[in-house]
């Protein structure tokens, strides 16, 4: 099973989240194999500091994972322009091959896109098209703010023309102090439908060991987590009522 992490936009937070999935999805499943992959990472200077190094690190601790990326480019800018720009084409077909292939030698694959549902990989083919090529359980994450219910829906809306499993939304950064929008988003997305699984809160630097240790509490039970989304809608519902009725 291909489990794919895309965004409704750029700087979303999809590295941290998919770190978090990882560690979850790893201490639920401690005798299955997982890969972690991301196969194309713009704006790398070296594996340290690039996505997969970050996740890597977050998650040293855990066994039965391997990590793996195909392109690197240094430029922070999309897959198709940085490609171009260090004359290095990326190969579309060779790129699905080898994730399928991959998928088939381990137990969880998790893939990790590169900005949003839109950005080009090469001239025809877009992070959209791989999520349907490699038939992959689809997670979009989002913020909480202000804009992202347009955002949400705009990406879901592809991902249905596309017919891709659309398993849901996870809400990134939700403040501790959660404003109107913070409140009600949730609320909205809940009401029209569409699965929250899972709110991961706004953190420092400094406590990203002690969320990982948690994990398993912001993430629903599908990815390993014990989050609830009837309960936090809730509580949501609660909160709007108490500050705004």
């Amino acid at each position: 099973m291909v489990i794919y992490i895309t965004a409704n936009d750029t700087e979303i937070g999809k590295t941290f989240v998919a770190s978090l999935i990882l560690n979850s999805l790893s201490k639920k499943n401690k005798r299955s194999k997982i890969a972690m992959i991301k196969p194309i990472e713009s704006g790398v200077i070296n594996y340290k500091n690039s996505d997969l190094g970050i996740i890597n690190n977050n998650n040293k601790n855990l066994k039965n994972i391997d990590y793996f990326n195909f392109y690197s480019f240094k430029e922070p800018i999309s897959p198709y322009t940085a490609s171009l720009i260090e004359n290095k084409k990326i190969n579309y077909k060779s790129l699905i091959k080898k994730i399928n292939l991959i998928n088939e030698e381990y137990d969880i694959t998790i893939v990790e896109g590169a900005g949003g549902l839109m950005v080009p990989i090469t001239r025809n083919k877009k992070i959209i098209d791989m999520i349907k090529d490699l038939n992959s359980h689809c997670y979009l994450i989002v913020n909480p703010n202000l804009g992202t219910i347009n955002h949400t829906y705009l990406s879901i809306q592809s991902i249905k023309e596309y017919k891709i499993k659309f398993n849901g939304i996870i809400i990134n950064s939700y403040p501790k102090s959660p404003g109107i929008s913070e409140i009600y988003n949730p609320i909205f997305f809940s009401n029209n439908k569409i699965k929250i699984q899972g709110v991961i809160p706004r953190i420092k630097r400094t406590q990203i060991n002690e969320i990982h240790l948690k994990s398993s509490n912001y993430l629903s039970n599908i990815l390993g987590g014990k989050f609830n989304e009837n309960l936090f809608i809730k509580s949501c519902n609660k909160l709007f009522k108490t500050r705004h009725l």
